[in-house]
């Protein structure tokens, strides 16, 4: 297991299970973005952009250990 910290924007920020100021969330080794979708309870469709370390990011990419994740609506 590792842990990343993610952050929502936009309508997520409002909608989903993330707190304002983000969310430590545990994955399993090899966890992915669609992984981490379903433990903060979004859906891949109400996703806009998503960016792991200020960089854009696909929702199969792979995360590692203390990544950064901010999704937008």
């Amino acid at each position: 297991m590792f842990q990343v910290k993610v952050v929502a924007r936009g309508r997520l920020a409002k909608n989903s299970r993330i707190q304002t100021e983000g969310t430590v969330v545990a994955l399993p080794e090899g966890g992915r973005i669609r992984d981490l979708l379903v433990e903060v309870g979004v859906f891949d469709e109400e996703v806009r952009e998503v960016t792991v370390n200020g960089r854009r990011a696909r929702l199969d990419q792979a995360l590692r250990r203390d990544d950064s994740v901010e999704l937008r609506a």
